[in-house]
């Protein structure tokens, strides 16, 4: 998912390939001198409108309020069936649903359900049984080994000042200690999938056994920016290249909305063999519905907010974010990231992006820069507009 090309160039420096071609052509080729320019912070007040001024709410009826109040209660004391009367079924259903959206802490439960339905005259009693692991002890260990480990990750990232540095902390951890479950998911739920890969589909699979699907990891993040007070929402959708089902999440962070795709920026995801990598992406790092739109459907039906924070997205933060494509300010930012090994760039789209590859990769540019030569690798990144050099 991360790469859409890649390749690896060689450059032989003195006596070698550059002496050769000057030779031939009969011409010094190579001599450029260039003008490094330190790009100007982006100023993404400029690009702002009005602010998202509230948070996401659940259009749940006064009933359903109640409904989801009461089964929060019985689910944090671990009762794994409910029993309603006089109520309506299409309530129950609607507040169980947004209590799994708001609560991915209760892991051992999800949307599955059955319900039996009796009524007596004008009486109505709906028995309400969710789809769970059936083993309360089990349940219970396991919830105290969850939150404890939540609360842990929650500490560490609270000692940091800026809420970015909280979230980047959370997504970083996140990526650096789970692994993309591929039998999950790929496996058949109407076989011996589902309860095989149960835990694979959750926070808890994610965060204790380091091994999970697009929906642990999402749930994961979720639970701990819930710890962090920090307001997030989970969305489902689709891939738009291949079609698969996929979920990711939303946060809030000041007066702005954001999308974070935390499992798309672990490279794992994409490795055939399940083999874990060093390289963390930050592709998918607070970036505006506009941007994950390029990727990602959005399933209708979800109260998501509209994201069009920019402040905090990876590349702007740090400086590594460029509208245009211009030569000299992106051989600076390549100059100084040298000695790092390897440096991530975005661009404000997919022609600039394909214009600075072309001119750095197809023309040989980025050989003109110090620091660079012998071999680099390329990577260009999935949403088009990042190109990633490792040297």
């Amino acid at each position: 998912m991360m790469c859409s090309c890649s390749g690896v160039y060689e450059y032989f420096g003195e006596g070698g390939l550059q002496s050769d071609i000057n030779e031939l052509f009969g011409e010094t080729l190579f001599e450029e001198e260039v003008s490094y320019k330190e790009p100007s912070k982006i100023e993404v007040s400029d690009y702002y409108t009005t602010p998202y001024d509230s948070s996401v709410e659940r259009d749940l009826s006064e009933s359903e309020v109640e409904l989801y109040n009461l089964m929060c209660y019985y689910i944090e004391r671990y009762d794994l069936s409910f029993h309603f009367d006089d109520v309506n079924e299409d309530e129950v259903i609607n507040a169980y649903m947004a209590v799994m959206d708001d609560h991915p802490e209760y892991f051992w439960m999800n949307k599955g359900y059955r319900y039996t339905k009796t009524t007596l005259g004008t009486h109505t009693e709906i028995d309400f049984v969710p789809t769970s692991q059936e083993d309360v002890g089990e349940i219970v260990a396991k919830d105290a080994k969850f939150k404890t480990l939540v609360k842990g990750i929650a500490e560490e990232a609270a000692k940091l000042e800026n809420i970015y540095d909280k979230v980047l902390y959370v997504h970083d951890f996140i990526v650096d200690n789970t692994t993309y479950d591929h039998e999950a998911a790929e496996s058949n739920d109407k076989d011996d999938g589902y309860d095989k890969y149960f835990d694979s589909r959750n926070a808890y699979g994610c965060l204790i056994n380091g091994k999970a699907v697009c929906s642990g990891y999402a749930s994961a993040f979720q639970c701990i920016m819930k710890e962090l007070e920090i307001p997030c929402g989970y969305i489902t959708g689709q891939a738009v290249d291949g079609g698969e089902a996929h979920a990711w999440n939303y946060v809030k962070l000041g007066d702005y909305n954001y999308q974070i795709d935390v499992t798309w920026d672990d490279s794992s995801y994409t490795s055939d063999e399940g083999e874990k990598s060093e390289r963390k992406s930050y592709d998918y790092f607070l970036i505006t519905t506009e941007e994950a739109e390029i990727t990602h459907i959005i399933d209708k039906d979800q109260n998501i907010p509209i994201c069009s924070g920019l402040e905090y997205n990876y590349y702007i933060y740090n400086n590594l974010y460029f509208p245009e494509y211009d030569f000299d300010y992106v051989a600076y930012v390549i100059r100084d990231n040298v000695p790092y090994g390897s440096v991530t760039i975005k661009f404000g789209s997919h022609e600039e992006c394909q214009a600075a590859y072309e001119d750095l990769i197809e023309n040989d540019r980025i050989f003109r820069i110090d620091g660079v030569n012998g071999s680099i690798s390329y990577i260009q990144g999935n949403n088009g507009l990042t190109l990633t050099f490792t040297f």
